[in-house]
């Protein structure tokens, strides 16, 4: 207040409103009485909302404004939307899972991933994994499992107003008898292999026992290789 006008100053203070050229009749603040500067603590706002806002000083010739100002609020910050997907290539001692962070709650993801127990509602106190920042889908491997074991799992997201979790799946891992094994045959010996198959490859599952014909140790040969 540069001047009280010849008449002391009553009251003063800002009033603020989401239309222009806003007046004492709208939201207000008071600040005492007199001239010189002052702070008013604007509250009760809306956020991500654009409002107007005017000094006034009273005395007992009315009330005067300053010129108007304006600023936008700040979208509110909230923790992050996160969604939990299918549970794949489940195996003895892993398995994949999916998660899609859909809103970072008006604040950067600074950490996604799954987490998982053997308990339910796990959290990033449990085992986890990291899979970067920022919105949108990503797989994760989960390993380190014990076979025939139940576990839970949840899609988790972080941004600075905290952690959020995804819907919970449950799984089971293998035991040896629940994989489904092939058969390969060695058409020198005839000796029938077990196979598995790991994504598109196919493996063996137990160890070549392919050996040439042997002969004892009364065969020798200075010329010829033989397998004793």
């Amino acid at each position: 207040v540069t001047s009280d006008g010849g008449s002391s100053v009553t009251a003063r203070g800002v009033c603020w409103s989401t239309s222009q050229n806003p007046t004492t009749s709208n939201s207000k603040t008071t600040n005492g009485t007199g001239v010189g500067s002052y702070t008013s603590n604007i509250t009760g706002l809306s956020p991500n909302t654009t409002y107007y806002v005017r000094a006034y000083a009273t005395n007992s010739e009315g009330t005067a404004y300053g010129e108007q100002k304006t600023f936008s609020t700040n979208a509110q910050q909230a923790t992050p939307s996160v969604t939990t997907g299918d549970i794949t290539n489940i195996t003895t001692t892993t398995a994949s899972c999916s998660g899609n962070v859909t809103s970072d709650g008006g604040a950067a993801i600074i950490a996604s991933g799954v987490c998982w127990s053997t308990s339910e509602n796990p959290t990033t106190s449990n085992s986890k994994t990291t899979n970067g920042t920022g919105l949108g889908t990503y797989t994760s491997n989960i390993t380190g499992l014990s076979p025939n074991t139940t576990y839970y799992v949840r899609a988790y997201a972080t941004n600075s107003q905290g952690t959020a979790y995804g819907e919970q799946r449950t799984f089971r891992t293998l035991t040896a008898s629940d994989i489904e094994y092939g058969s390969f045959t060695d058409s020198r010996d005839g000796i029938v292999y077990k196979t598995v198959t790991i994504g598109e490859q196919v493996w063996m599952a137990e160890n070549l026992a392919y050996l040439p014909s042997v002969v004892g140790p009364a065969t020798e040969s200075y010329t010829d290789p033989y397998y004793y």
